[in-house]
């Protein structure tokens, strides 16, 4: 279902019944809020105040969601509903973002009918590309609808409650960064969400502004409550750091880390890739003797420590550590610390035993070898122990680096069991790094969302 500017009481009455007939079986809205067309004269301003949106477009967007959440209010207060947001415009990959794709979260993987072809050597200096390799780099877009804090934050928490859904996912592809403020004031309108997946831009400005924007955004999320699994998948571009002569690898704040450790004491599941460290995480045990993680069944964290040249004590420090915490996790059967960027993919992995006689698993697999002391050993023996009374069983495999040319390789190449992103978003990483090389995607170990087996409905808003 195609949705633009037309108000739902203007639909014909038959239309208005098949929709509202088509209520309890739909359970996947792609929220799509597709802004105006922009050309040469606008993508070029140096002001990078005037990047993104204007007024007209964050008009558009507040009537969006007002007419949006009203209608999803008086639905029926189930929480099932899977609700998709991207904002874009048309003309974004037409300038600076040449490799991004339209497609639905969805899609099983065919190339959009909107972006360049996979493997297309793109020659567009003006717009920062030279022979399929970026030059320059824009700002990642605007952060609208509200220049103001307090404004914005009043206006999302007047719209109407929807407690028809359960599942709210900011898809990755597009480059408009939302702010914390929203995201914080749009979580309260679903008071039934079980699950979050947030996919926020790596900022480039300096470690005090990452650091506050990612507190921010980890205490917008529900700290008690319905929310069962939470994902965040911090992109980045590795252009992006010499172009803008920032570090080459983002260093994550530990005030942000253990922020973190505190709000997914309640969670289930949680995957958090780049915005956090895991050597920071698992330092929350011994500030707050009194934490525990007692619902989490699974733990995805990226840390910086997993690199060929990382020095083997703080390995094993932060190896230590992680298992202690995994005491603190009785119900906890997968938890995997990995790293990857380009020419690197590292991957430790513990698994549960089974009860079917499986022993627990510690799963080594990377570009470099990682050797576990003794001691490491017999604690990750002792958490086998607590959880199924066994040992841990190693296992050990390489990966080759020249095979791995982004974050978005590394994760397909690691074979992770935890979803730590979802597979549109990670189809765009591969592509957006495979600019001047024609070869095929690397085939993701991620189901879609066709298994919902449900209609799936695509809210295309449009300006125009």
């Amino acid at each position: 279902m195609s949705m633009d500017r037309t108000p739902w009481d203007r639909f014909p009455l038959q239309i208005q019944n098949e929709i509202v007939g088509l209520l309890p079986i739909i359970r996947y809205i792609w929220f799509r809020v597709k802004l105006k067309q922009y050309d040469c004269t606008q993508c070029e301003n140096n002001d990078q105040d005037e990047w993104g949106l204007d007024e007209v477009d964050n008009r558009f967007i507040v009537d969006a969601f007002d007419n949006l959440f009203t209608t999803l209010s008086a639905w029926e207060p189930r929480g099932d509903l899977v609700f998709e947001i991207s904002i874009y415009s048309p003309s974004d990959n037409q300038h600076w973002f040449k490799y991004i794709s339209f497609s639905p979260d969805n899609d099983t993987g065919e190339p959009s009918r909107h972006g360049h072809e996979h493997g297309a050597t793109v020659n567009d200096p003006a717009h920062g590309w030279v022979t399929g390799q970026p030059i320059l780099a824009p700002e990642i877009m605007g952060e609208g609808p509200y220049y103001d804090d307090e404004t914005e934050m009043q206006w999302w928490r007047s719209l109407p409650c929807v407690p028809v859904v359960g599942v709210v996912l900011f898809r990755q592809q597009t480059r408009r960064r939302w702010k914390p403020v929203a995201i914080a004031n749009m979580l309260t309108r679903f008071p039934n969400i079980k699950e979050l997946c947030c996919g926020p831009w790596r900022e480039l400005g300096g470690m005090e502004k990452q650091t506050i924007n990612g507190t921010k955004l980890i205490q917008s999320f529900p700290q008690m409550g319905s929310l069962c699994k939470l994902t965040i998948f911090e992109n980045f571009d590795d252009s992006y750091p010499e172009i803008y002569q920032a570090p080459a690898i983002g260093v994550p704040s530990q005030d942000v880390s253990l922020k973190l450790a505190r709000t997914s004491q309640h969670l289930e599941m949680l995957s958090a890739s780049f915005m956090a460290d895991a050597s920071h995480f698992f330092l929350a045990p011994q500030i707050q003797n009194s934490w525990t993680w007692s619902k989490l069944t699974s733990l995805a964290l990226t840390s910086n420590v997993l690199t060929g040249d990382a020095d083997p004590l703080r390995v094993n420090n932060m190896l230590g550590n992680a298992a202690a915490t995994a005491l603190r996790m009785p119900r906890l059967h997968i938890m995997e610390l990995w790293n990857g960027r380009k020419g690197v993919a590292m991957l430790f992995r513990y698994k549960r035993a089974r009860e079917d006689g499986q022993p627990a698993i510690i799963t080594i697999r990377g570009t470099s070898e990682l050797a576990l002391g003794t001691g490491v050993v017999e604690a990750w023996d002792m958490v086998a122990y607590q959880h199924s009374r066994s040992k841990v069983v190693m296992q050990t495999s390489s990966i080759d680096p020249n095979g791995i040319r982004s974050h978005g390789d590394a994760i397909c190449q690691l074979g992770l069991l935890n979803e730590v992103t979802r597979p549109v978003s990670l189809r765009q990483i591969i592509n957006e790094n495979s600019v001047s090389r024609l070869r095929p995607s690397p085939q993701s170990s991620y189901s879609a969302l066709s298994s919902y087996r449900s209609y799936c409905v695509a809210l295309d808003t449009w300006f125009s």
